[in-house]
This record gives C-alpha cells, sequence and structure tokens, in this order.
C-alpha cells in the first residue's frame, strides 16, 4: 500500500474519473486526508459531523448498532466508494457508523465544500444520484427479505449479493473475501449458530463449496430461482 504524496488523488474514485486532470488536482488539494488503521473507527453513529469521504486505499464497513449493542452490518466498501452523503444532504446526525476494516486512505471534504463540487461538475451530481439510487433499493431488498423470508433464505440472498462471476468458469460465483459467520450474521439479523448450521447445509447439498478463504456458488441461477419463488 503506497504510503507517499503520490496516493493522495482523487482519480480512482467514482465521477471525479469524469474529470480533467486539473479538476482532480484542485479537489484532492481541498480534501483532509488520513490514513487510519485496521479496525479504527472513523465516523459514529449519531455524530453531529457532515463531512462526506472518498476511500482511496483499504475497505470500510459501514455498519449501525440496535439499542442493545447488537452490531448490523449493511454493507462494505472498497478503492473509489463515498459515504457519508446523507449528512452533508439533509444535515442530520449520521445514520451509521464507519470503521476501516484494513489499513485505509479516506480523504473527506465539508459539506458546503462538497455541494459546490456537485454544483460545479454534473458528472459527480449523476455518480451521486446513482449511489443513492442504489442504497434505496438495496435498503427496500433487505425489508422484503426480513418480513418474508427464512433464516436459511436470508443467508442464501446475502451469498448472492457478496458473489460474483469467476473468471473463466460457466454458471461458478464466487465470494473473494467470505464473511466470518459472525459478520454474515450481522448482515441477515441472525447469530452465528444459525450462519454456520445454514452454511454446512449448503455444503452438503452441493451448492457451496469452500476454497480457501473463497466461498464457491456452485448454482447461482437455482439459488435465485429457489429465492424468487418465496418471495
Amino acid at each position: 500500500m503506497l504510503r507517499s504524496d503520490e496516493a493522495k488523488t482523487l482519480r480512482w474514485v467514482e465521477g471525479f474519473k469524469e474529470l480533467s486532470p486539473s479538476e482532480i488536482e484542485r479537489a484532492s488539494a481541498q480534501c483532509h486526508w488520513h490514513w487510519y488503521e485496521a479496525e479504527e473507527r472513523i465516523l459514529s453513529q449519531e455524530d453531529r459531523t457532515t463531512d462526506v469521504f472518498f476511500i482511496v486505499q483499504g475497505r470500510v464497513r459501514i455498519t449501525n448498532y440496535s439499542p442493545d449493542g447488537s452490531e448490523v452490518s449493511f454493507r462494505d466498501m472498497g478503492i473509489g466508494e463515498t459515504f457519508g452523503e446523507l449528512a452533508a444532504i439533509d444535515g442530520l446526525p449520521r445514520s451509521a457508523s464507519a470503521v476501516a476494516l484494513s489499513d485505509a486512505l479516506v480523504a473527506s471534504t465539508s459539506a458546503p465544500a462538497y455541494w459546490r463540487l456537485l454544483e460545479a461538475h454534473p458528472a459527480l451530481t449523476r455518480h451521486c444520484l446513482i449511489r443513492l439510487a442504489r442504497l434505496v433499493r438495496a435498503l427496500s431488498d433487505r425489508v422484503v427479505e426480513f418480513a418474508t423470508l427464512s433464516v436459511r433464505d436470508r443467508i442464501s440472498a446475502e451469498l448472492l449479493r457478496l458473489a460474483a462471476r469467476r473468471s473463466g468458469s460457466e454458471g461458478l460465483w464466487e465470494i473473494e473475501r467470505m464473511p466470518t459467520h459472525a459478520e454474515l450474521a450481522s448482515r441477515v439479523a441472525t447469530h452465528r449458530e444459525a450462519v454456520t448450521r445454514v452454511l454446512h447445509k449448503l455444503e452438503l447439498d452441493g451448492t457451496i463449496r469452500r476454497e480457501g478463504r473463497k466461498l464457491i456458488l456452485a448454482d447461482p441461477a437455482g439459488l435465485r430461482s429457489a429465492l424468487k419463488e418465496k418471495a
């Protein structure tokens, strides 16, 4: 991981890629840059801050906590992604927390500066709207899943979300960084033991298999079809 001033550029961030080199340089110079260590908190739920954050290196987890302290993970984010826009847009307290999953270089800009960027660059505005639309769709899907699906099916749906098509393989999908059972449980509102049982059954059925840290989905189409029948 490059720890130098050369790394401090927004050219890899969604939307900024479409700007000219001079525009990217100006926007990068206006940001505050910070290196976070793995498991270091970047922002907390209910914070009154309104900065917007851009991930330049590393990975970040967006998570929330119930009144009893149980963790509910929303999503993991990587290089080029943006978070924190909601507070910048509506001025309300943070709706979730953000924690570095690995050593991470993150740039941040104030809400007024972010609004100026959106007003000056339609490409950034377009990407912001697309990002927020995807977030609404994802949260809507989760509401339906929690209301209608069993724990086994919620876990299956989450595996499909995490998986990507395996290069050079017909019909196989894989999860490059398989979450721990506890992390998966926090994503689907259950407990670690339930995840362990479900994954074991899926493995016995031949639906999934392990290759080191990777998880292979042998029949993603069948898994998706089964979920649609229950929706």
